[in-house]
């Protein structure tokens, strides 16, 4: 939580400053104001996020719901134990 309020004052001071020097920057009023700020603020506060689909729990759900039983759930938590041991 520290480092995001950290990241927001970072990239809102880098915005503060580049407002003066609108002449110099070609793209200052091209679009945001997070396409100046640093690598960690574009990651946070950049639609790019959206672009990359990342698997959530309801991605699986269906197929474990199908794998898993109440008579195998066993059988199914040692086989995923051996499997995080062999790592």
């Amino acid at each position: 939580m520290r480092q995001a309020i950290t990241a927001v004052a970072v990239a809102a001071l880098l915005a503060l400053g580049a407002c003066g020097n609108k002449k110099d920057s070609p793209a200052a009023g091209s679009g945001s104001a997070m396409a100046a700020g640093s690598g960690s603020a574009m990651a946070a506060g950049s639609g790019s996020a959206a672009a990359i689909d990342v698997p959530t729990e309801e991605d699986f759900e269906k197929d474990a719901t199908a794998k898993i039983t109440d008579k195998n759930v066993e059988a199914q938590v040692q086989a995923l134990e051996k499997e995080l041991e062999a790592k």
